[in-house]
């Protein structure tokens, strides 16, 4: 095995090659100016990236690189599947909510308290649409995007794609795990599911032989406004943080993409409606913790599950 780890996308980037060291390393390596490339396009947080731009400009048409365009269709197919519970519609909620800046920056300062923000439901997504034969994007002038509930899986999807001829290859992005296939010896790679409620081992272990892995939680990226606690998945039904007794959910899926918008809408819909959703759906497996510490899970993670778990 040979790793290589950096940062990008404001998450911890690891990538595996399962192969000798003179195959793998030219691959890992340049995958760092890859997702270099990435940020400078779909960063929010970057007033020189191109969705910047886009969010910035009164032009009701925009042409765009074929990487925004292929991200943008995809935050439009996870809004389709999810009923719009997934959106790329969320971005002013976030800011309101106080996440204006990289987490980084959020966490290692307290936000002074604030009136309650004048929230309202997000847009409809239907106002968006992408003309990859124009290599353009149309949306409602001075309506800004945020990419952040697709973007990761993407990445890692992409990524996991650019390597694999290289050797059988696992791409974390923060959380968000794909994998090309099996390890070079058949077996399934071990990914360890991240217990929400502090304990130091893994809630299970999941053994990924394709496909791809994404929790999405309230554990990590939160923070506080005065006396009031805040995180960043936004219900757009109300546009504010999600009223939700989840906190957790990990999805497994035939792509991280798939898994990261399964995991966000399961989240937002809480247990009994998220655990409902998830079974309706049996290409996708789940793993939802509770407020209480319940841990609940779909049949179909049965066939992922560790059997030494």
């Amino acid at each position: 095995m040979v790793t290589y780890s950096f940062r990008a996308m404001g998450s911890q980037i690891l990538i595996v090659i399962d192969a000798p060291v003179a195959i793998a390393r030219p691959a890992l390596t340049s995958l760092r100016e890859v997702f270099a490339s990435w940020e400078a396009i779909l960063s929010r947080f970057r007033p020189d990236s191109e969705l910047s731009c886009l969010n910035n400009s009164q032009r009701e048409w925009l042409a765009v690189s074929p990487t925004l365009a292929e991200v943008l269709a995809l935050a439009l197919r996870g809004a389709a599947m999810t009923g719009g519970l997934v959106t790329p519609l969320v971005l002013e909620a976030l800011e309101l909510a106080g996440y204006d800046r990289d987490f980084s920056a959020i966490a290692a300062e307290q936000l002074p308290a604030t009136a309650a923000p004048p929230v309202h439901p997000a847009a409809d997504w239907h106002c968006i649409s992408v003309d990859p034969l124009r290599g353009s994007v149309s949306r409602p002038p001075g309506l800004r995007l945020d990419l952040g509930g697709v973007a990761k899986g993407w990445a890692a999807d992409r990524a996991v794609g650019l390597i694999a001829s290289h050797g059988p290859a696992l791409v974390d992005v923060g959380g968000d795990i794909a994998v090309s296939g099996p390890r070079r010896d058949g077996a399934a790679w071990p990914i360890g599911v991240h217990d929400p409620r502090g304990g130091a081992d893994p809630l299970a272990v999941l053994l990924m032989a394709s496909g791809g892995v994404a929790t999405s939680g309230r554990d990590y990226r939160r923070w506080r406004q005065g006396a009031v606690e805040r995180h960043h998945i936004i219900d757009p039904r109300t546009g504010a943080p999600a009223e939700t007794d989840l906190l957790s959910v990990t999805v497994a899926a035939p792509s991280v993409a798939e898994a990261e918008i399964a995991a966000k809408a399961a989240l937002i819909l809480g247990s009994a409606a998220g655990l409902s959703w998830l079974q309706a759906r049996p290409w996708l497996a789940g793993l939802l913790v509770r407020d209480d510490g319940a841990v609940l899970h779909t049949p179909t993670l049965e066939a992922y599950v560790s059997k030494g778990e």
